[in-house]
């Protein structure tokens, strides 16, 4: 097909609607009637000689179709997702050394287009890889969409993207409940319409990168260039050398990114291939994704599924919390189908309920989250249960300002009591080894422990106990011995032990620092009314749920209020640490944040410990007040990387946290 016959058709479609919309719109002749007739005759020929018609063609009037469901398809070709990297290194093995491409990673909803007898016939999305929707009444209103294309058959994938200049022109004519959260959304949306009418008017794009079928040649480049002379919109791409350097990879990468944000194109990274196609498909493929593409991130990596259930688990505070049950899927090489919902507040934003197709990531890679619902109903949310599923009471919904929270009624309600000796005995607690969730619930159903005195009272039950399945004489004794043990307790773990709503192990040993680790100390100010707020980073809420705590001194309750923690301590043998001069630099004044994993400290507790112990601040979010976010991936697009970008907070590994204080 002649490359400038397809160019000179474009420009005068272009023109005659230009004109149309002047003349039936605007009243406006600007061009004479015999002039019109001559650029329309000569568009016709054109059409007829090359076999390539444009959708938004003067000579062809596309009619709108309503659909009532979208049909589902089987796919002629798996449409299988990419493995997925954000280390330039991994690409450079990735392509050991052969001749690449590299293209765009197009952020819309992936496509699938098959053309017969020189028309366009029909466009599936891509679904699960395996089955799709029949999206073809759609994909015709696209602008600039070939209807024909002057060969016998052809299949094409792609993705239908809608541009950020089209999104925000959309978006701006809506009020602020309809506004549409980003172009991903908005595209896949628009072209699952069954109004082919209302998906004509989203500006929705259609940007072709592989050929499925159709076009002969072994030379992934060139396919694609012979795409774009057949009058498809590419996707932006570039051809890579053999023997590639990390340096020219890191260029391509900085021009194609560049492209996309010149030009407002919704992106999520950046697909590396091999131009050798039959070598490509030498390597096969797994059952998500083909081994002869690499994705390189520089996003968080986002798969979509399908919401099945929530699950609603109450916890020691009596907050009921959601937790969303979704289809598997592949994130970060792990498999992912569990992500916490947060509260009400965040399912009625989301606008979630059961079957809803939704977008999971794991931020920071390794918290799962649910990022965006596909499906958004106005209106129509997940039931909110009535009874907490623990206890049968009755649920209430509790606004603390910032969000809605359910919670069960029931102050004795097992899970309540369950979770409360659950976090207890953990290990940053009073760490009590051998009893397990599974024996705690055995222990509160035989009625055994209903306090956490009572724990230090099971030495009342050994014959009982050592009869228990998976119990004996031996079971008992290390029982036994691991309880004795916990009685030797720093203030700070004692505090965190008490499961006091929003006080964790970074308030704990705030308020442990201000004793200097003495319990007597930490009596006193409780009886004299201390004013919590006076301790860095404790506001109102978390001043208000200590002082709430220690004011609950019902004696017919079970649960730990101050007068049992004052019989609880009667068990204990506080420990006061020593303070050992370390060598290290005095960390006063200065905030530290810190995420990701470490590798000279066993854990990111260590670390945090060992800041407070120098006395520096740990807090949980970077904000205006964080000094430093330590962080080893400081390249990372994690969540806390970019709020510490945005507002020039800087960003240090551990080896440069270790060189800080001189510990390197």
């Amino acid at each position: 097909m002649n490359k400038d016959s397809i160019q000179r058709i474009k420009k005068l479609v272009g023109m005659l609607n230009t004109y149309r919309d002047e003349y039936y719109n605007n009243s406006n002749s600007i061009i004479s009637d015999p002039d019109y007739d001559r650029i329309f005759d000569e568009l016709n020929r054109l059409e007829k000689e090359t076999g390539f018609v444009l959708s938004n063609s003067p000579t062809k009037t596309v009619g709108y179709e309503v659909k009532s469901k979208l049909e589902k398809v089987t796919h002629n070709h798996p449409m299988l997702s990419l493995d997925k990297t954000k280390s330039v290194d991994d690409i450079l093995s990735f392509l050991n050394g052969k001749e690449g491409v590299a293209m765009l990673k197009m952020d819309g909803l992936t496509c699938s287009c098959i053309y017969k007898g020189n028309s366009f016939g029909s466009a599936e999305s891509r679904g699960n890889g395996e089955i799709g929707e029949l999206i073809g009444h759609n994909v015709k209103t696209i602008k600039d969409f070939p209807l024909s294309i002057g060969l016998d058959s052809l299949i094409v994938d792609g993705e239908i993207i809608i541009d950020y200049d089209t999104f925000d022109a959309i978006n701006n004519n809506l009020s602020e409940d309809e506004k549409y959260k980003n172009p991903r959304n908005l595209a896949s949306g628009s072209a699952r319409q069954l109004d082919s009418k209302i998906a004509s008017q989203r500006g929705m794009r259609f940007i072709a990168w592989k050929v499925v079928e159709g076009i002969d040649g072994n030379d992934f480049f060139e396919k694609l260039e012979t795409l774009y002379n057949l009058g498809f919109e590419v996707v932006p791409h570039y051809k890579l050398k053999k023997n590639i350097t990390k340096e020219e990879l890191e260029s391509v990468i900085d021009q194609l990114k560049s492209y996309a944000e010149i030009e407002n194109l919704p992106i999520d990274g950046i697909v590396f291939g091999f131009n050798d196609i039959k070598y490509g498909k030498s390597l096969g493929e797994t059952g998500h994704h083909v081994r002869s593409q690499l994705a390189y991130k520089f996003f968080d990596e986002m798969e979509e599924s399908v919401l099945r259930d929530v699950e609603w688990n109450t916890t020691r505070s009596g907050q009921i919390n959601p937790t969303a049950i979704f289809d598997t899927v592949i994130i970060d090489g792990t498999e992912v189908s569990r992500a916490s919902l947060f509260n009400l507040t965040f399912i009625k934003d989301m606008q979630l309920n059961l079957i809803n197709r939704i977008l999971v990531s794991k931020r920071n890679s390794i918290i799962p989250y649910v990022e965006e619902n596909l499906d958004r109903q106005n209106g129509n949310y997940i039931p909110i249960p009535l009874t907490c599923s623990s206890c049968g009471a009755k649920t209430e919904i509790k606004n603390t300002g910032t969000a809605e929270f359910l919670f069960c009624t029931n102050e004795y309600c097992k899970a309540k009591l369950l979770d409360r000796f659950v976090h207890f005995v953990k290990r940053d607690c009073v760490n009590i080894e051998g009893l397990s969730e599974a024996t705690l619930e055995k222990f509160i159903e035989k009625g055994w422990i209903e306090s956490f005195n009572d724990i230090y009272n099971l030495i009342d039950y050994k014959n009982e106990i050592i009869k228990m399945e998976g119990f004996g004489e031996k079971s008992y004794k290390n029982l036994m011995a691991a309880i004795e043990k916990s009685k030797n307790i720093k203030l700070e773990n004692f505090i965190y032990a008490l499961g006091i709503t929003g006080i964790g192990k970074t308030a704990s040993k705030t308020i442990a620092k201000y004793c200097h680790g003495d319990f007597g100390t930490f009596v006193k100010i409780i009886e004299e009314e201390f004013d919590w707020t006076l301790l860095d980073d404790f506001g109102e809420v978390m001043a208000n749920n200590l002082d709430n705590y220690f004011d609950k001194v019902d004696k017919d309750c079970n649960l730990i209020n101050y007068t049992q923690m004052l019989y609880l301590s009667c068990h204990m043998n506080f420990i006061k640490e020593e303070k050992k001069e370390s060598g290290l630099k005095d960390l006063s004044g200065l905030t530290f944040v810190v995420t990701g994993s470490v590798s000279t400290f066993k854990n990111r507790d260590e670390l945090g410990d060992l800041i407070l112990s120098l006395n520096g601040k740990l807090a949980g979010s970077v904000s205006k007040n964080t000094n430093y976010l330590i962080n080893n991936d400081t390249t990372s697009t994690s969540g806390k990387n970019q709020k510490a970008k945005e507002i020039g907070v800087p960003i240090i590994s551990e080896v440069q946290f270790n060189e800080m204080i001189g510990r390197a």
